[in-house]
């Protein structure tokens, strides 16, 4: 079983923040219901981009258009593990899915887990699901410890956004309970290879200043497992080097200061 994260292609629709602060789309979405005091709300389009089936909104809180919405209802997906609040974009309907199927099923023993100094959890630095606690027809979840912040889907929900053709998402596989622990430290093995080989063959190295003008001259800048390019319209764009060797792409609201700190160098320019 593969499970992955809900994660929006660097083509979807974005869609900027709304300023009424009162409104319940303003607060936590940690799976408890918001139907009964939810009202329809206008989000306004930051960007158009190219797909617009599932327009980005903010993390946790995943969008959809009119079309997904009727075709989920049609053949019943997600029927007990989400709930449709209505929005407004550009006189079009949208709906905000609120995941209310929270599941505990971590495998706690195989996951990797940072801690805080007294002991509490922190984040996961790697992510195991027990299989067996995953209803089976399951398409969409969450799990307590990040209920806010991420959502999860199954291979089921996967093939029926392809069947339909619908665009807007990226598939990275967050866990594959068929992925034995040989099978993750080979995987491990060639990631830290390939930081390996970036690193040996990064030529002339520059500060985080020097590197960020010649990305605004059109330059790809890398250094380890992180890359950073302009699109076309000139927008700054900051990739990071997966465990499956794919590279997830953002807009970036602020610089990690550990950047500022790194050597820079010129790479291949990336396919944004």
């Amino acid at each position: 079983m593969k499970i992955y994260e809900f994660k929006h292609d660097v083509k979807s629709k974005l869609l900027a923040a709304v300023e009424d602060e009162s409104h319940p789309i303003k607060s936590s979405f940690h799976g408890q219901k918001k139907k009964n005091v939810w009202t329809t709300i206008n989000v306004e389009t930051l960007h158009k981009k190219t797909y617009s089936d599932f327009p980005k909104f903010r993390i946790g809180k995943p969008v959809i258009s009119k079309r997904v919405k009727e075709t989920m209802e049609q053949e019943q997906l997600l029927k007990e593990e989400v709930e449709f609040l209505p929005l407004m974009n550009d006189n079009d309907e949208l709906f905000m899915l609120n995941v209310t199927n929270i599941l505990d099923c971590v495998d706690y023993n195989r996951s990797g887990i940072d801690r805080f100094e007294d002991g509490s959890w922190f984040r996961f630095n790697k992510l195991v699901f027990d299989p067996t606690k995953i209803p089976d027809g399951t398409c969409m979840f969450k799990i307590k410890e990040t209920a806010g912040v991420q959502v999860f889907v199954t291979e089921k929900f996967k093939e029926w956004i392809e069947e339909h053709k619908f665009k807007g998402l990226h598939f990275s596989v967050v866990c594959d309970t068929d992925f034995t622990e040989e099978m993750e430290e080979e995987q491990q093995r060639l990631y830290d290879k390939t930081i390996e080989e970036i690193e040996r063959n990064k030529g002339e190295e520059y500060s985080y200043d020097d590197a960020r003008e010649l990305v605004d001259q059109g330059k790809t800048m890398a250094s380890g497992s992180w890359k950073m390019q302009v699109d076309d319209q000139g927008r700054l764009w900051l990739g990071q080097l997966l465990i499956d060797l794919s590279y997830q792409w953002i807009i970036p609201t602020y610089i990690p200061p550990v950047l500022l700190l790194k050597s820079w160098h010129k790479v291949t320019r990336a396919q944004l």
